[in-house]
């Protein structure tokens, strides 16, 4: 897997042994110290979804 986080939370990578990408952005930045719950949240959802 590889990918690259960016400004306050966006986030993109790509996973080539589960064939899928994933990108996100807003249009609403906020300055976090560590991972965005925001950006987890939804990659997390993404990677549950691919379980079943």
């Amino acid at each position: 897997m590889f990918g690259h986080g960016g400004a306050g939370g966006s986030l993109g990578f790509a996973d080539p042994k589960a064939d899928i990408s994933f990108g996100y952005v807003m249009n609403k930045m906020q300055v976090v110290a560590d991972d965005d719950p925001r950006t987890v949240g939804l990659a997390q959802a993404m990677h549950d979804s691919l379980k079943g």
